[in-house]
């Protein structure tokens, strides 16, 4: 069984222009007996600045308003290096002197939702959030009326870490809305004993979309109407109040 290590340091920033504070968070996590690599982030107020692939060892940016704001030091990939050779290293030592401890096993919560309102025929992405699962190890399957989606449709993040070190996943699927059309997302996980499947049917989405546009165009009108009214009361009040 995998068991994961978490070297984090936290560094609480307080700019002189800022009314609060801040959290800039630079997590490794890696895993024993796993293929992949392991992750190494840099982490503002909950959202991820930038990761290290861990093959090329390369930065990616993954927030683009940050990117001429934050030059990533160009030793980063060095200290990434470092930090999961680190962090490998230590998985067997920390699991002994913890008198090997059970590893944490908790199951996923999934949402499916699309980017943009729903319109037919209108080109859009599909959102399947993935959260609070951990250890950091999912499949993510999408499927259209019952068919597998071609993967080259499909694409995903890096995991993200939480505050309580369960982990989250986001899953993109470009898609055009057709009517009937019902689209699913299938999430497998060490703890589950069947993949968490959450559906979209289309034709309700944008029916439900199109009853809300609907009441709130009525309440705007009766509003309106009611505003009407009261002018109108208050008018005849005061021609009453002079003619008196």
């Amino acid at each position: 069984m995998a068991m994961n290590l978490f070297p984090v340091l936290l560094v609480i920033c307080l700019p002189k222009w800022s009314q609060g504070k801040h959290l800039l968070r630079f997590l490794t996590f890696c895993q024993r007996n796993v293929t992949s690599d392991g992750q190494y982030d840099i982490e503002f107020d909950g959202d991820q600045l930038l990761y290290v692939d861990p093959v090329t060892y390369q930065t990616v940016q993954r927030l683009p308003e940050f990117a001429e704001q934050w030059i990533p030091d160009p030793e980063l990939a060095q200290d990434a290096f470092l930090s999961l050779g680190t962090c490998k290293y230590n998985i067997p030592r920390a699991i002994k002197g913890e008198n090997h401890p059970p590893e944490a096993i908790v199951s996923p919560t999934s949402i499916i939702y699309p980017k943009q309102e729903m319109e037919l025929e209108v080109p859009n992405t599909l959102i399947c959030f993935v959260t609070n699962f951990h250890p950091p190890t999912v499949t993510i399957t999408w499927t259209r009326n019952g068919q597998l989606v071609d993967q080259s449709e499909v694409s995903q993040t890096q995991y993200y870490s939480n505050s309580d070190f369960s982990f989250c996943i986001f899953s993109y699927l470009d898609f055009t809305p057709q009517e009937n059309d019902i689209y699913s997302c299938s999430v497998d996980h060490i703890s589950l004993r069947a993949p968490l499947t959450k559906f979209l049917d289309v034709t309700t989405v944008t029916t439900d979309q199109q009853v809300v546009e609907t009441a709130v165009c009525v309440a705007g009108v009766i509003l309106g109407l009611i505003g009407v009214v009261t002018g109108l009361w208050f008018i005849m009040k005061a021609n009453k109040s002079c003619q008196a």
